[in-house]
């Protein structure tokens, strides 16, 4: 089970964490959680991650969990950046000398695509793994819509809208629940954090967000179910073939069958052949 901790004091409030800690570990996975969790739902996978003599952390992004933030005020994208850039400092600090893996998950790897290509210490991991990345969603959104949500966001950017999502279709239940009854769960996004998800996630498709290039030669895996009733295949699909023809040490898995949580599975599968697969890669490394 996990500890807490305090990752960054400011003026409104804390950045918290979690912690699953092993004395002298091989590397150091930091996690990413997506929109409306929280870093302790991914017990089960940090579990996995330390039996093989891996540490793990994990953080509340803001407007989730216990940290600061209207729930579902994720943003700006760049205050979010510095706190994973926090995260790689306080696992630096905590496990000198040790290799760092940042993994992301559906909003997290958008998160952690978007660090890969400019965070300010991109350089640092020793690996990403990106897990059903937001890039595109399943169900666009109207153009007129997007519109109005654009301007919205200029003017009162922590308006919230709903998120809800049918826990059925994010892996297996077993794996899942609690979802909707975890009280550290919510279904809200800021029209400023919606807006910056879509401009990053199209931005990382088609070539033309900011990269410094600076982890184009650190080895990265995608992972996507081609079940995904919530963040397109479409998307990660179309940055695997960019990144691929780019040079990028980069690599593309696509799992059949499986949700949207590909950790959790699909409605046979509870996910730990993912997990397991995670696990081996960073192994590799």
């Amino acid at each position: 089970m996990y500890e807490r901790f305090e990752l960054r004091k400011l003026a409104k409030g804390i950045i918290r964490g979690y912690s699953w800690h092993v004395e002298n570990p091989d590397k150091v996975i930091c996690i990413i959680h997506g929109i409306g969790e929280y870093g302790g739902r991914f017990n089960r996978v940090a579990e996995e991650f330390r039996k093989e003599n891996f540490a793990v952390l994990a953080i509340d992004l803001r407007g989730h969990g216990d940290s600061i933030g209207k729930k579902g005020h994720c943003a700006p994208r760049k205050e979010v950046l510095e706190d994973i850039s926090a995260l790689i400092l306080y696992a630096q600090e905590n496990y000198p000398g040790k290799e760092i893996v940042l993994y992301g998950h559906s909003m997290g790897g958008n998160i952690t695509l978007d660090y890969r290509a400019r965070g300010g210490f991109n350089d640092v991991p020793c690996g990403y793994i990106i897990s059903a990345p937001w890039i595109r969603l399943v169900r666009p959104i109207p153009p007129a819509l997007l519109t109005f949500v654009k301007s919205l966001a200029k003017i009162t950017p922590e308006f919230t809208i709903s998120s809800s999502v049918d826990e059925a279709i994010l892996g297996n239940p077993l794996s899942v629940k609690p979802y909707n009854d975890n009280p550290m769960v919510h279904n809200r996004i800021s029209v400023r954090c919606a807006v910056d998800g879509f401009e990053i996630g199209l931005g990382l498709e088609n070539g033309t967000h900011e990269d410094n290039g600076k982890a184009a030669k650190i080895p990265t895996i995608l992972m996507h179910g081609d079940a995904d009733k919530i963040c397109s295949v479409e998307g990660s699909r179309n940055i695997a073939k960019r990144l691929e023809e780019k040079g990028d040490a980069f690599e593309y898995v696509e799992l059949p069958g499986l949700y949207h949580e590909i950790h959790n599975g699909n409605a046979e599968s509870t996910g730990d052949e993912v997990i397991a697969k995670m696990v081996e890669w960073v192994k590799a490394l």
